[in-house]
């Protein structure tokens, strides 16, 4: 009688509590369980999603006869198969007069080719160069101003890329200001020299893969951008 009675007690008082706390425990346990994967889901997620996108950004002083007169920044973003570039610099110097010139370029690559890219100069507030390279049906399509041209074949290689690729095994670049194919003369150990189409050129001086240097000759004057 008296272990029939003790059972009737456990069964209606004490089970119930008891089964009360192991199911508080499962769910109190579960909602741990699934607070852990959420987190870990979220890691993994922008861990993907750094390694899919990656931005890299180099600073350039701009100098002439060793004075800072201007800053170019660089930026490259690679997203999956496709890589946007963007150039930005301020210039401030006086030859006979002040003169403040801005430039923002930008190009984006898709699998390696040229997709697009635009190079846009203001000199005193006022803009002097607008053009644009785009391509269109397997040709590209030429824009300056309010003229247009095309030129065939597939672009890999840009004056952009000069600063985050050195040019090793590589013969040619296209010009997104002047919109041209130029030729790269490989002057010394990672030194290569760009002959412009207006009579200028420009050296690259690169160490250990990365553009370090950049001189832009021209017969008044030279204009050296160095890395930061």
């Amino acid at each position: 009688m008296v272990p029939a009675l003790l059972f009737w007690l456990l069964k209606k008082h004490a089970f119930p509590v008891f089964n009360n706390l192991i199911i508080q425990f499962q769910v109190n346990s579960f909602h741990k369980l699934l607070k852990k994967r959420t987190a870990l889901s979220i890691l993994v997620l922008l861990f993907t999603m750094a390694a899919y996108a990656q931005e890299e950004t180099s600073t350039y002083q701009i100098k002439r006869n060793g004075d800072v007169i201007g800053q170019m920044q660089f930026k490259q973003k690679r997203n999956g198969t496709d890589t946007y570039l963007t150039m930005n610099s301020k210039v401030k110097t006086r030859f006979i007069f002040e003169i403040n010139v801005q430039t923002a370029d930008e190009a984006h690559f898709k699998n390696g080719q040229l997709m697009y890219s635009a190079v846009y100069r203001k000199v005193n507030g006022r803009e002097k160069e607008h053009k644009e390279t785009k391509l269109t049906n397997q040709n590209y399509q030429l824009q300056a101003g309010n003229k247009s041209n095309s030129i065939n074949g597939s672009i890999n290689y840009n004056m952009m890329l000069l600063y985050c690729k050195e040019p090793v095994n590589i013969a040619q670049v296209y010009s997104d200001s002047f919109q041209q194919i130029l030729a790269i003369k490989r002057t010394a150990p990672n030194t290569y020299r760009i002959n412009l189409p207006d009579g200028n050129y420009n050296d690259y001086y690169f160490q250990n893969g990365v553009c370090k240097t950049v001189k832009v000759h021209h017969p008044l004057y030279t204009i050296t951008m160095e890395l930061v």
